[in-house]
């Protein structure tokens, strides 16, 4: 802890004036100007005896630096400051103890950019942004959960690319045209390229979302600063625990692409026809200390938490934002009488129509089901996140897994669920058909769906390092039972309005019931598995 020189209380670090504040006396000091001080009072501590043993230990340690290490007993999650005060809850997982403490030697980054944003500011545009989201629990905006935002400086690797040389691309130009034959002249151009991109940031945390730090982008690293553990001061910071190797490619990438995008802006490619394609070489990597504001909001149940960053140089808001569902359902019912008072004015509902509307809404939860399951599959097992893929696997995951087959999967289904309703409306339009025959096709449309359901079951089973079928049964029976009993009453048709009515308030039911699983998953997907206790800690679901 960096010491005030007139009183000995504790210095904390002041993001609007970017100075040392003394909150007993209220001195001010500049950064420099305490880092002088400290250095003059340990040289005045050393004896002339221990000079040469001393100049060799500043030496060796002149890349790292004295701090504290806070360890969550829940979690593992490792925070790292220069203040002696004690920590009473963790920022990952949101337990409210005391955490473990241990005095340690860290590397030290490059570069560091400074909190410019306080704490009461990205306290507030936290709540602006909850007041936006209507659904949002209660729980989340109350003050004493607000006030648990914590600034913790996230590791970055900022990345640096160039290239100076010749820039070889083809290009053509229409010539003529005789009869089936088009003639083109082909051009080689040749340009002297000179580009250099600096400033390619991606997090160097495992325990830090990928889509949490992409989502509050970017940081002016024209800002940066020469790392000082001053300002760490009133602060944590997490230490970096993924290799710069993860991210070079998909960095590379970005500045290939608008480097092309540069080049092609000279006539001369307009001219020719030609799409440039630059290829910059890596140049150098650094690490970097970014300011994050960061807020743990544990769930009802206490399994899952979610979390709301806050970009501590711009302001910047991203957070997991779950939805009330008591709030959900009683918006609904009071929006749905008018509604339904106002169509009922413009259109006549029959009931076959009104069992089409439900075979329909059936249909779209089918839908949106199918892609949450994929979506939550993903999430929870991290496997959208580079950083924690690699921690955890050792390899660098070049591209994200584009596996279709589940999605494929359940278009099939639908179509299949959905076709036997397609023919029996036929008649609706004045298109008859043999009744034996249709009874025929619908049987066998549904035979052919369970077949490739149940075959891409066991075809999965049997390849354990493909992504999990997505399609379960108990996620989507209720759809499948509402589009059952609609094929039953369209097939044996009814004289009786009565049967079409039992249907559609069946359908209506299982829809509503399907609505809230839906709620429930979108609340998994904007919620995290707490973090589990590894080998470091702060797992939140990278």
């Amino acid at each position: 802890m960096y010491q005030c020189p007139s009183c000995g209380a504790g210095l904390i670090f002041n993001p609007k004036n970017q100075m040392l504040e003394c909150h007993y006396c209220e001195n001010k000091y500049n950064i420099k100007e305490i880092e002088q001080l400290n250095l003059k009072s340990a040289k005045a501590d050393t004896s002339i005896k221990q000079d040469i043993q001393n100049n060799t230990e500043q030496e060796e340690n002149k890349n790292v630096y004295e701090a504290i290490i806070y360890r969550c007993t829940q979690c593992g999650a490792e925070l790292i400051t220069t203040d002696e005060t004690i920590s009473t809850f963790c920022s990952y997982c949101g337990s409210s103890v005391i955490l473990e403490k241990r005095n340690a030697k860290k590397n030290k980054p490059s570069y560091i950019i400074p909190f410019t944003k306080t704490k009461q500011e990205c306290e507030e545009a936290y709540k602006r942004k909850l007041k936006n989201a209507f659904f949002a629990p209660s729980d989340m905006a109350k003050e004493q959960q607000v006030e648990k935002i914590r600034g913790i400086y996230m590791p970055y690797w900022i990345y640096s690319f160039e290239k100076e040389g010749t820039q070889s691309d083809t290009g053509e130009i229409y010539n003529r045209r005789i009869g089936d034959y088009v003639y083109y002249n082909d051009y080689t151009i040749l340009t002297n390229v000179n580009a250099r991109y600096s400033g390619i940031t991606h997090d160097a945390a495992a325990n830090f979302s990928d889509n949490l730090s992409e989502a509050i982008a970017p940081f002016s690293v024209s800002d940066k600063k020469e790392f000082s553990p001053t300002y760490l001061s009133g602060f944590y910071a997490d230490s970096e625990d993924v290799i710069s190797d993860v991210y070079v490619e998909e960095s590379n990438n970005v500045v290939n692409e608008q480097a092309s995008k540069e080049l092609k802006k000279d006539s001369i490619y307009s001219k020719y026809n030609s799409s440039p394609h630059v290829k910059l070489n890596h140049k150098k990597t650094e690490l970097g200390l970014f300011p994050v504001y960061f807020l743990a909001t544990k769930n009802k149940k206490g399994d899952r938490v979610s979390y709301a960053v806050v970009n501590g140089q711009t302001g910047k808001v991203a957070a997991d934002i779950p939805i009330d569902i008591k709030k959900y359902v009683i918006t609904s019912l009071i929006l749905a009488i008018p509604i339904f008072i106002f169509l009922n004015l413009i259109f006549t509902f029959t009931p076959r129509m009104l069992l089409i509307i439900a075979v329909l809404f059936n249909v779209i939860s089918l839908i949106v089901t199918g892609k949450q399951q994929k979506e939550i599959y993903i999430k929870d097992n991290k496997l959208d996140d580079n950083g924690f893929v690699n921690k955890i696997t050792g390899k660098i995951q070049h591209k994200k897994d584009n596996n279709k087959s589940s999605e494929i999967l359940l278009i099939i289904l639908i179509f299949f669920a959905v076709m036997p309703i397609l023919l029996t409306m036929l008649p609706i339009f004045g298109v008859l058909m043999i009744k034996k025959m249709e009874i025929f096709i619908i049987l066998f449309c549904l035979i052919v769906g369970a077949i490739l359901y149940l075959a891409f079951k066991i075809k999965n089973k049997k390849r354990k390092d493909t992504v999990k079928p997505t399609v379960k049964l108990r996620k989507i029976y209720k759809q499948i039972i509402s589009i059952i009993i609609c094929i039953g009453i369209f097939i044996l048709n009814p004289v009786s309005d009565l049967f079409y009515y039992i249907a559609v308030v069946i359908s209506i039911i299982m829809t509503m019931w399907s609505l809230t699983d839906i709620i429930k998953d979108l609340n998994l997907l904007t919620t995290r598995k707490l973090p589990q206790l590894e080998k470091r800690g702060g797992d939140e679901n990278a």
